[in-house]
């Protein structure tokens, strides 16, 4: 099943991004870095796996991940 997500990495910041949770192998929060140097901060955001294609990085966390995945089925 597709679910819609917002994406956190810097390039694409805030855009949907469509995923199929047949693919997903784990869903985790956690923290990623941005920037360099002294500006460098940690962002909080879930990380899923989706193996062969690796990690997405998305603004929900996984329990409304799961809220949605539940609703669909």
């Amino acid at each position: 099943m597709i679910i819609k997500l917002t994406n956190t990495h810097p390039t694409f910041k805030g855009q949907p991004v469509l995923l199929n949770t047949d693919f997903f192998v784990s869903v985790h929060r956690g923290f990623a870095t941005r920037g360099e140097g002294d500006s460098s901060a940690l962002e909080e955001v879930t990380y899923i796996h989706c193996p062969p294609h690796g990690n997405w990085e998305v603004n929900e966390t996984p329990e409304q991940i799961y809220d949605l995945i539940k609703q669909l089925n």
